[in-house]
């Protein structure tokens, strides 16, 4: 688990950078839009950074940049001896008595990280539940595009979202004219968004004193871009600082953007000061050699030819604690596909991260075997490979098993069906078992032996599957159904094998649907169809647990005028109620909302801001099958994929 702790020590490395780069430089240049993209932007890229490995770009070839790169120490986090969740899953290692648990030092740094988010989200639930109960104590008194809340609250007032509150018994009507305006900003920039941001960022990062200055200059930063906009049409820049001095009443609320808060002395300063002039725009170039520094540091050293680094994959799958820890069975059976029957004497060629290593053939029975050393060593990957690639008898095929440090390499055994190139309606197939049972009962000494039988004992119902497909393939020249039942298998156009009856559930245009009514859908077309028409939901080996059928498109460009014209009826969002929108055909922001093959979203009735009943030819475009379809928007009309010319209807 170390590579989490090392993540968090290079994230907050990274969050210094940035935070020192903008107090030390950026802070005191009036350029505060360029400063609001810049913490935005680079507190994001310090979550990418430490995964960025530079010397996969940098270390082919000797060129000066690489002398200059190397010259920077690498970034080494945490390096306790690497763990999985127990103790137990890697192959070799100790054993825990039964029942034990032991945690090490990057297990405790992940437990108390996690009980740190928990309580900075806890903080976070707080501050939102007294925005709502604050919201729900106010009266709307104004709904036009921004909505204007009075509360009687003795604080000063603020914004959140797209709403304004206020106390109009504590202000003046041209002191409230300014502060008003000042929110306004604040909510016409969407600066509530850089203000959630820095709550996950300190969220994520409590423990990083950084993450809580970032947040700090980000929520300044917005009260300079508005104090600005106010100035720019304000006659009197002292009667407005008097001003937010005067309004700051009551308690601070962090969550929101407050009038009268966040370091009023130094908003006072910052508009007394005289535009910075636009040369030194430059300034914000001298954060990319910051970044490169950055970068080489959280570098890894590239290994030796064939070898890469692997970040944080662990795989899911139990092995045996049995497990050789140093050894890799590479094994499995190689069957005819068309026949079922196992392919004798094939060659098989292995290598070690694209190194020949040797050659080995299956026997009578189609197994092949090899017991091959294994190193793990920690973020480092290396692959065994086995492939056959010889006479055109029948198709290449390959398989491997890659391992590193706190992975549970060696996890599945492979059976291969693998078909003639003659037989073109029928793919290559390989299935796989789990090798725990096997580890978990094997003697070393007979290893060979005992994984032939196993592997051949548990094969029959795969050999029963590629027989089904190969009998379909044989009895059905052409379908022109969709989806055809056979013999307890669901087959596509294709002949291909996409699901169990009883496990597969079909549905055409969101509602469950049998084969025949499917077909019946497509009678007359008699192409493939499409991913825009099909929408397949897989499970294990290329079957699949649910597929969507559609009659419909998902999208479409704006129609013609011709077609909006008499066949809109605008219909009073207020007093729709979305509920209906379960059982009625609708389209949401420009997209067909349908079970299985989209979002499926229904709107909540405050988001609502359109509502339009297309009829006729106009729900035609939409859907042939529909005289009627709503239309939905929830965004701005700019925004709205599509959109019809409503204003001809």
């Amino acid at each position: 688990m170390s590579a989490f702790p090392d993540y968090l020590l290079k994230l907050s490395v990274g969050l210094g950078v940035i935070a020192l780069f903008y107090h030390l430089v950026l802070r005191k240049l009036t350029f505060y839009d360029a400063n609001r993209t810049y913490l935005r932007l680079y507190s994001f890229l310090c979550f990418i950074f430490p995964i960025i490995n530079i010397n996969h770009y940098i270390a082919s070839e000797p060129t000066p940049a690489r002398v200059f790169v190397q010259s920077v120490p690498t970034f080494t986090g945490i390096t306790a001896p690497e763990t999985l969740i127990s103790p137990t899953d890697l192959p070799g290692g100790p054993v825990a008595a039964a029942g034990s648990w032991v945690l090490d030092a990057t297990d405790w740094v992940l437990y108390i990280w996690l009980a740190g988010v928990v309580v900075m989200t806890f903080r976070l639930l707080v501050h939102i539940r007294s925005y709502l109960r604050i919201r729900s104590q106010s009266r709307l008194i104004s709904n036009d595009g921004v909505k204007i809340f009075h509360f009687d609250l003795h604080m000063s007032p603020f914004s959140f979202g797209k709403a304004i509150f206020y106390n109009p018994h504590l202000h003046k009507p041209d002191e409230l004219q300014d502060m008003i305006l000042h929110e306004y900003i604040h909510v016409r920039q969407w600066h509530s968004l850089d203000v959630i941001w820095s709550e996950i960022l300190c969220i994520i990062n409590w423990f990083n004193p950084f993450a809580w200055l970032i947040r700090s200059a980000i929520r300044q930063n917005l009260e300079y871009i508005a104090d600005q906009k106010v100035l720019e049409n304000h006659p009197d820049t002292k009667a407005y600082q008097y001003l937010l001095l005067k309004a700051a009443i009551g308690p601070e609320f962090s969550l929101v953007n407050q009038f009268g808060y966040h370091s009023l002395k130094q908003r006072i300063v910052m508009m007394n000061k005289n535009a910075s002039p636009r040369v030194l725009m430059a300034c914000f170039l001298f954060i990319l050699p910051l970044v490169a520094v950055v970068l080489a540091a959280f570098r890894w050293d590239l290994p030796g030819k064939g070898k890469k680094v692997i970040n944080f994959y662990r795989t899911p799958v139990e092995v045996s604690v049995r497990k050789p820890k140093n050894l890799l069975h590479l094994s499995g059976v190689v069957m005819d596909g068309e026949t079922g029957k196992p392919i004798a004497n094939l060659p098989l060629k292995i290598t070690h991260d694209e190194v020949y290593v040797k050659t080995i053939s299956t026997d009578m029975d189609g197994f092949y075997f090899a017991e091959l050393p294994a190193t793990p060593e920690k973020g480092i990957s290396h692959t065994y490979s086995i492939e056959y690639d010889g006479p055109n008898l029948y198709m290449q095929f390959s398989a491997g098993e890659t391992y590193h440090g706190g992975f549970n390499f060696g996890e599945r055994f492979e059976y291969h069906f693998i078909r003639k190139r003659a037989v073109p309606d029928l793919r290559n197939f390989y299935y796989s078992i789990d090798s725990k049972p096997f580890y978990d009962k094997y003697n070393p000494s007979n290893t060979r032996v005992q994984l032939k039988t196993y592997l051949l004992e548990n094969i029959a119902p795969h050999k029963k599957e590629m027989a089904l497909r190969v009998d379909y393939i044989n009895t059905h020249r052409w379908s022109k159904d969709v989806i055809t039942l056979y013999k307890g298998g669901y087959f596509d156009r294709k002949k291909q094998l996409v699901g169990y009856e009883g496990e597969l559930n079909l549905f055409l245009d969101g509602k469950k649907a049998t084969p025949r009514e499917i077909n019946e859908a497509f009678r007359n077309y008699p192409y493939f169809l499409n991913e825009d028409q099909e929408k397949r939901n897989f499970g294990g080996y290329s079957l699949c647990k649910e597929i969507t059928y559609l009659t419909f498109p998902l999208y479409r460009d704006a129609p013609s005028a011709a077609l909006v014209k008499g066949n809109v009826q605008v219909k009073d969002a207020q007093s729709f109620d979305p509920a209906r929108l379960k059982n009625e055909p609708y389209l949401l922001d420009g997209f067909r909302q349908v079970y299985g093959a989209s979002s499926n979203l229904i709107p909540e009735k405050q988001d609502i801001k359109r509502v339009m009943l297309l009829k006729g030819q106009l729900a035609k475009y939409y859907d042939p099958a529909l005289n009627e379809i709503w239309w939905i928007e929830t965004r701005p009309v700019n925004e709205v994929f599509g959109r019809p010319d409503f204003a001809s209807k």
